[in-house]
């Protein structure tokens, strides 16, 4: 094959071997190969040589020119196999250079490009049972959490499309099915609506529904006060972490982005009661009884039945303008965190590379309004706690300023200090807040209590936990312990559902009424099941059992159900109850060609189709006693 001009991909080479020529391939503008990106990368790898009609390079279709030439009885060197072993070599190089260095060790035996693309597919693309339960148990347990809507179903479409790669092919049904059990509770209503159309909606029609459903969630959401969980990198990190610091001298660093516009709306008041004195308009912590707050320097003696809460010494934090990220190596340090999946790894000044187990996010309190520090990576073997200086600037839209000795960070609107720190060893640490000086709280109120005020002020515990806590402390108690308080606010919070009536429905004859439900298992059985539908005759309670791989199985097996049972009783069918699944919405057709009444359960109100959802937990705990008594695993 021969070229004469080049492109931004390939670049021509003249070969003085033969007539033809070998192409350079560039594979700069190709994602580089990790653990979890194989079928985008080999898709990339194809479609390019694919346009240069170089697939056999891949696939052998073509065979490799003999290595000699006979003539005559005279052997000569092939120009052809030449050509080929330096195509060959230039594919090698190219393709290693677009797989990253943490794979590369599984090649480290292959010498040619067709033995790394072997490899390659043996190790990510063979169907092997653990591979593709690795896959499905990552399938099952991937949850929208703080996750934007394409990011959550982006997730499921990749995994979807891996195990498609590996045989394992998963259709349109139950991938609606998987991304609407994991959505939270805000996007109920959405889900409810998707579930009850009669024929499943494509894949893009339900990313459309949630983008949009996310959006209005959010613009009736004000902005919390409390971190998110941060999404994890895809980037290499390059946070300078040296023994020196790297942000000293006097510098003024600002943020580019323009700054938020400000809240006027005036604070709420504070509507709670005061757990000490008992007066509604003020916490316990503003209340003028406690010593603290009404001028007393010390705390009287405190008894043995009084609690304390120690304090624990603040993690130190450094300021480092050269970092990308912020960095900790304490978990403990992060409010709210996820591990992190990703398959980079923090570069340090002296070029070694350290583990990412987790990602999150944390708060640090300033004189006026809280600070972010959001996408933080908990590395272990990171010695400090680093904050990246520009993403602390550009998440809450401040500026900070260095001086020899100390450094201010201050609002980017109005220019108002809000936090001033020192320095320490030639490094700008961050201060924390001290604890209070006294190392503990206690309980002043030496005056005895009931144990409705007992039960207010521990927070609203249960009975035997107050019990516990007033019997061990030996709190001043009022009255007796022998009764469990009534709690108004608790009977009205806590308090979820009315109790249901008894059921009125009576049956004269087998399958007047039959009552059904689908169970999910939370692993897949050994024959691949899991799923089982259950259907119960009101008149008799006998329950026949259907195993299933596949929710979209239920209107096939109920259909055959129908069938099997008309003939045994020679009876009809009458009604048929179930919750509102899509499995029991497809059979509305069938159910009305054969005269069947089709009665649904209210939404969240599973309780009017008890008699089958009673059966799941008898089902499963039989199963399991069986399991038990011939000492089977669990």
């Amino acid at each position: 094959m021969s070229t004469s001009n080049t492109t931004p991909g390939v670049t021509a080479e003249s070969v003085p071997v033969t007539q033809g020529s070998v192409l350079n391939i560039n594979t700069t503008n190709i994602t580089k190969l990790t653990t979890s990106n194989y079928l985008m990368w080999s898709r990339q790898i194809h479609a390019l040589f694919d346009g240069y009609e170089l697939a056999h390079f891949l696939d052998g279709s073509k065979p490799i020119p003999s290595k000699v030439l006979i003539t005559n009885g005279t052997e000569t060197p092939n120009p052809e196999f030449i050509l080929h072993t330096r195509q060959d070599k230039l594919f090698f190089s190219a393709v290693l250079g677009a797989i990253a260095q943490s794979v590369q060790p599984l090649l480290s035996k292959a010498t040619t490009f067709a033995e790394v693309w072997t490899t390659l597919a043996a190790t990510y693309a063979k169907p092997s049972r653990g591979h593709i339960k690795q896959l499905q148990h990552q399938l099952k347990n991937w949850k929208k959490g703080t996750k934007p809507i394409s990011e959550y179903l982006q997730g499921i479409t990749t995994r979807v499309d891996q195990l498609a790669l590996l045989g394992k092919v998963i259709d349109l049904e139950d991938q609606i099915e998987l991304a609407l059990d994991g959505l939270p509770e805000e996007y109920k209503t959405v889900a409810d609506q998707i579930e009850g159309r009669d024929t499943p909606p494509t894949f893009t029609d339900l990313h459309e529904k949630l983008i949009n459903h996310e959006a209005k969630i959010l613009a009736v959401q004000p902005s919390s006060p409390y971190p998110v969980s941060a999404n994890v990198a895809t980037n290499k990190f390059r946070p300078s972490y040296h023994q020196k610091n790297n942000n000293h001298g006097n510098t003024n660093w600002q943020a580019s982005q323009p700054a938020p516009s400000s809240d006027s709306r005036a604070p709420r008041p504070y509507l709670g009661r005061c757990q000490i004195c008992g007066t509604q308009g003020h916490s316990a912590r503003r209340c003028s009884l406690l010593p603290l707050n009404s001028g007393q320097g010390l705390l009287p003696t405190p008894r043995p039945w009084q609690p304390r809460a120690n304090f624990v010494e603040a993690p130190q934090w450094l300021l480092d303008s050269g970092a990308t990220h912020h960095i900790t190596s304490d978990l403990a340090n992060l409010s709210l965190h996820q591990p992190y999946t990703g398959g980079e790894e923090v570069v340090v000044g002296n070029g070694s590379s350290l583990p990412i187990t987790h990602t999150g996010s944390a708060l640090f309190s300033s004189s006026s309004r809280p600070l972010h520090l959001n996408h933080i990576l908990y590395v272990p073997a990171i010695r400090k706690n680093l904050i990246s200086v520009y993403k602390l600037c550009n998440a809450n839209q401040v500026s900070v300023q260095f001086f020899p000795s100390c450094f201010q960070v201050r609002d980017l609107k109005t220019g108002v200090p809000l936090l001033q720190g020192t320095t320490k060893n030639e490094l700008y640490e961050w201060p924390i807040p001290k604890p209070f000086a006294s190392t503990f709280f206690t309980a002043t109120n030496n005056q005895k209590a009931t144990t409705i005020d007992w039960h207010s002020r521990l927070g609203h515990p249960s009975f035997p936990i107050l019990k516990h806590i007033i019997s061990s402390f030996s709190l001043p108690l009022s009255n007796s312990l022998s009764q469990s308080p009534i709690c108004t606010d608790c009977c009205i919070n806590k308090t979820h559902k009315f109790p249901f009536s008894e059921s009125t429905i009576t049956s004269s004859r087998p399958l007047q009424y039959l009552f059904s439900d689908v169970w999910t298992s939370p692993i897949v059985s050994i024959d691949n099941y899991k799923y089982y539908l259950v259907i119960v005759d009101h008149y008799s309670r006998y329950v026949w059992f259907y195993p299933l791989k596949l929710k979209s199985q239920v209107r096939e097996t109920f259909i055959r159900f129908t069938a099997l049972v008309e003939n045994k009783f020679q009876q009809r069918v009458g009604t048929l109850f179930s919750d509102n699944g899509g499995e029991f919405i497809a059979l509305r057709e069938f159910l009305a060609s054969k005269g069947i009444s089709h009665l649904t359960s209210p939404p969240h109100t599973p309780e009017h189709n008890g008699l089958a959802e009673r059966r799941h937990r008898h089902i499963v705990e039989t199963g399991l006693t069986l399991l038990t008594k011939h000492h089977q695993h669990i």
